[in-house]
């Protein structure tokens, strides 16, 4: 058992804020039956341990549960009408652990190809000279779309560095923040400062420095003690949006790994030694090497484009986020909620000046969803554009702070354990 139970927190972590409700009947915006933590939160120390976990899979379920736990303890402090970044780093950690566990999306790719003109087009050619030495075979997408599927193992690796390096750097950040001042009665400017100074490097992102999250700490500080439900929400919205950009910029190097040479040279090499193979196995050796000749140029022409195009297939077919209740591709724009709007009431029309500022720079359609999907998503600014509107419209979707596991599964997990069956 690699986790038996997480330890129970000391006394003194959450008892200070049942004490601070006579004096402070605003803190949070909860009421006394809100503030107490509903889990223990992992350590720092676990954080580091469930980091070193060798097997990428197991590491992935622990880091999607503690997120999840963090979450939830986050609300304690913050209240639960806005959700902070461990929420949508839970749902994001589940998706990505969909390619760590090396899931096949044939069907998704399938659907591209039997989407995309070009490769209609290419694959009839083929399949005319095919004819003309038998008509009892033909060269389907189902073939393509099974040689494409053979190089996600790379993808799995690079996705699962990712969620590695993101987990590593910013667990730690939440639970130091939440162990510090979780039984905080008023703000106190020199406890943030030393707060800061104490666990952060400063520094642009670029140079290995957390400037971005000294930002983002800050205003959940300042949203701790906020009365006004509206303010509350775009100081956390400011914040979520600063972890998030950090992260986003930390990820690139894994992002653009998943997405981009040399893979894109596999994937052309996959595609035609694939079909050369089944090509010489589907007919006699002298029919197949003529046809080879006839199809080498064509079919070279058709997996390099494939291969140039396989950016924009990851961003619009495989980039998405499986949330509780819908599911959300980074290709299209973010859909409006249920409610008909594109963003909560506290949220639409937004007053705080480093918010308007930061939205001005990173939303390429300010107060409007529309244009909001990620052309390519191994571009920073194309992510960052999505993001802003995917926080700000699900910062008050309460079924964030669902479990992303069964209750079953989530024994076996926190016992070290891998389930069987779907996650």
């Amino acid at each position: 058992m690699l986790f038996p139970a997480f330890p129970q927190l000391p006394r003194t972590f959450a008892a200070p804020i049942k004490r601070a409700l006579p004096r402070q009947r605003g803190f949070a915006g909860l009421v006394e039956s809100q503030l107490r933590l509903p889990r223990p939160i992992p350590s720092t120390t676990q954080v580091k341990q469930i980091a070193a976990l060798p097997d990428p899979i197991q590491r992935n379920l622990q880091i999607t549960l503690t997120y999840h736990d963090l979450t939830h303890a986050l609300a304690v402090l913050l209240g639960k009408q806005n959700v902070s970044w461990c929420a949508y780093a839970t749902w994001a950690s589940k998706t990505a652990g969909a390619f760590i566990r090396g899931e096949r999306s044939s069907l998704s790719v399938q659907q591209y190809l039997e989407q995309t003109p070009y490769v209609q087009q290419g694959l009839a050619q083929l399949n005319r000279v095919l004819a003309w030495f038998n008509q009892s075979i033909s060269l389907r997408p189902v073939l393509l779309a099974n040689l494409i599927n053979q190089i996600t193992d790379e993808i799995a690796s690079h996705v699962g560095h990712g969620n590695l390096i993101v987990f590593a750097e910013m667990a730690p950040c939440f639970t130091r923040f939440l162990e510090t001042f979780a039984g905080s009665l008023s703000y106190n400017q020199a406890d943030l400062t030393r707060f800061l100074s104490r666990h952060f490097i400063p520094g642009p992102v670029a140079e290995g420095g957390q400037d971005m999250l000294i930002t983002a700490f800050t205003y959940y500080y300042e949203a701790m003690f906020a009365r006004n439900p509206k303010l509350r929400a775009e100081l956390i919205l400011l914040a979520n949006l600063y972890v998030g950009y950090h992260e986003q910029t930390r990820l690139q190097g894994a992002i653009t790994g998943a997405m981009e040479a040399p893979l894109e040279l596999k994937l052309e090499t996959a595609i035609i030694e694939g079909i050369q193979r089944w090509l010489y196995t589907s007919l006699p050796r002298q029919i197949a090497r003529l046809i080879w000749s006839i199809w080498q140029t064509p079919l070279q022409s058709l997996a390099h484009r494939l291969a140039a195009d396989w950016r924009a297939m990851m961003t619009r077919y495989f980039m998405t986020i499986k949330l509780p209740t819908e599911t959300l591709r980074l290709g299209q724009d973010v859909p409006r909620l249920q409610t008909g709007a594109m963003f909560p009431s506290d949220l639409r029309r937004l007053h705080h000046p480093a918010l308007q500022q930061l939205l001005a720079e990173l939303d390429k359609t300010p107060d409007s969803s529309y244009g909001s999907g990620a052309a390519d998503w191994g571009c920073l600014r194309d992510r960052m554009n999505f993001v802003a509107d995917f926080f700000r419209s699900r910062q008050q979707e309460r079924r964030l702070y669902r479990q992303p596991f069964y209750d079953d599964q989530v024994v076996i997990i926190r016992q070290g354990g891998i389930p069987t069956g779907r996650l």
